[in-house]
């Protein structure tokens, strides 16, 4: 609503104009108050929530001023501008590209109104998805200084709709120069989806692409994951674990989704009394159900089931959880005798299982989207590395 009142600011200026100056041309007061009263009557359309009523009382206006050439070539443009901005937020994207075509095109318009034109332009072919002509439009646009910012956001928008990683890193880097952020989390996702898409021919180098995405957002938790990942395909393990225990001091909340690949390169290094020093560690910086079930794992392996049901007893008194308590019960159905108890445990086991699996595993801290699969750019919001893993979590 509040958008929709600042569009209708350069229809209200040019009315203005357009009522003084009929009111000093003609004696007609009885015509300015009508006018005024219509100016007033979309108003009131607007604040009562009826926007639809407010754009078509305004725009019979605007069309009347047109009609009657009653308009100034500035207030015209504006006029005009805002009329097409109206009709793409009412989704009639065809007239407001008529519009906005009509303006770039004409010669009675300055070059800096139509770059304006060229603005609005994009933004209708962004609407309907002819980002090929939007982007023409926006490349056009970066070249000068009050637009090259915003060209530069809209350019990002569609190479990551069109999954051109490579033009997205590069608009990025340029934005990047001219609006410098201490976390561009943005451009080191667009570095990690350019190195996912690389071939073994290509000249870049994934660890090198990769790396330079730490450099730009130091905290990319993506970026390390995949770093790791890539050392592990070198045999590089004690490099990947590095990068795997690197995540630990980014964001914890995502620990548990490496687990299984950091114990499977302390495996080949023959260090997992390392891996369980690390468990342990990570124990004290978050309650992590994985952290906690992978050390109970880890016990059983080394000194018996008997010794892990005992630590997953002590963490239910400390910090109960859903998880932990499905994996005991597990713990005292393989050590039950056969019976109702062992029967009751085995349906008990059952049931917690369903809650489990009732609960989503991931949520967006931004707009509460909820998903089962860990993605990098939320499909709702699309903000990058907002969807975090949510089950079995509680940071100290």
């Amino acid at each position: 609503m509040l958008e929709l009142l600042f569009l209708l600011l350069p229809i209200a200026a040019a009315y203005g104009w357009y009522m003084g100056h009929r009111s000093a041309k003609k004696d007609q007061e009885d015509i300015s108050n009508k006018l005024s009263r219509d100016y007033v009557t979309g108003v009131n359309f607007l604040l009562s929530n009826q926007p639809d009523k407010a754009v078509d009382l305004f725009l019979d206006m605007l069309q009347k001023q047109e009609a009657e050439n009653e308009i100034e070539s500035a207030s015209q443009f504006e006029a005009e501008l805002t009329l097409g901005n109206l009709f793409r937020s009412r989704g009639e994207v065809d007239r407001a590209l008529r519009i906005h075509q009509a303006l770039d095109r004409s010669p009675n318009y300055s070059f800096e109104q139509k770059l304006l034109a060229k603005q609005q332009l994009a933004r209708d072919f962004m609407t309907v998805g002819f980002f090929d002509r939007a982007e023409n439009l926006y490349i056009t646009l970066v070249d000068e200084p009050e637009f090259a910012e915003g060209a530069l956001q809209q350019l990002a928008i569609i190479y990551q709709k069109t999954k051109e990683w490579k033009k997205a890193v590069n608009v990025a880097e340029k934005l990047a120069k001219i609006a410098p952020k201490e976390d561009n989390i943005e451009l080191a996702h667009y570095y990690c989806e350019y190195a996912l898409g690389l071939n073994a021919e290509s000249k870049d180098k994934p660890i090198d692409i990769l790396q330079q995405a730490l450099k730009v957002a130091p905290n990319c938790v993506r970026a390390s994951m995949l770093l790791a990942e890539a050392y592990m395909v070198r045999l590089d393990y004690q490099s990947a674990v590095k990068n795997f225990e690197n995540i630990l001091q980014q964001n914890a909340a995502y620990i548990g989704e490496v687990l299984p690949a950091l114990k499977y390169c302390y495996q080949e290094l023959n260090q997992l009394d390392n891996f369980e020093l690390f468990l342990i560690k990570a124990s004290q910086i978050c309650r992590n159900s994985a952290v906690d079930l992978a050390l109970a794992d880890l016990i059983a392996e080394k000194d018996g089931s008997f010794a892990a049901q005992t630590k997953l007893y002590q963490q239910l008194n400390q910090n109960p959880s859903t998880f932990i308590f499905h994996r005991f019960i597990q713990y005292q159905i393989d050590n039950a005798e056969p019976g109702r108890a062992k029967d009751s445990l085995i349906l008990l086991h059952k049931m917690v299982g369903e809650r489990i699996k009732q609960g989503f595993d991931y949520r967006c801290i931004n707009c509460g989207y909820q998903t089962h699969k860990l993605t990098w750019c939320c499909p709702s919001c699309r903000q990058w590395e907002s969807i975090k893993p949510i089950r079995g979590i509680e940071h100290n």
